[in-house]
């Protein structure tokens, strides 16, 4: 008896099965890298916000502390535009809007109890693998990170 008269020709079949798993192996390493690199950028943002809110936090508001002083207890004051203008001076420094897209600061940023530094900061990534699938449809991933610091001093 011969072969083809058994069980049929599988020869084509076989070669399909391999190139459909092969291209799911594929899409599957693509997503993963993606996910990898978007979440790399997102780090890369929170140390951006953690180091302009340490900062923020130790650019106390000398009007408030001259006219008001400190409480026992409580810290060198801070207020609300003395850490966004910290936070902006630390950017420009810094140069991180030239490292992101569509870079801004929050206009959340400031404090929320005079003692804390409130830094927010937002951006839009795009992964660099599916860029042209994500900027087509998407227009990137946009990524808010928040960081807090409490001043030292006091």
């Amino acid at each position: 008896m011969t072969r083809q008269a058994e069980g049929g020709d599988d020869e084509g079949q076989v070669l399909l099965l391999i190139l459909g798993y092969a291209l799911i192996a594929l899409v599957l390493v693509l997503v993963v890298a993606s996910a990898s690199a978007v979440h790399l950028e997102r780090k890369r943002l929170l140390a951006v916000a953690d180091a302009a809110a340490l900062d923020a936090a130790d650019a106390f508001d000398a009007g408030a502390f001259y006219t008001e002083g400190t409480a026992p207890g409580r810290g060198v004051p801070i207020t609300d535009a003395s850490v966004r203008s910290s936070v902006d001076a630390y950017v420009a420094l810094l140069g991180a809007s030239a490292d992101f897209d569509a870079f801004a600061v929050s206009p959340r940023t400031g404090t929320p109890d005079g003692q804390t530094a409130e830094v927010t900061l937002v951006a839009v990534v795009t992964p660099p693998l599916i860029t042209s699938v994500i900027e087509n449809y998407a227009g990137g991933i946009p990524l808010e990170v928040t960081a807090r610091a409490r001043t030292g001093l006091g």
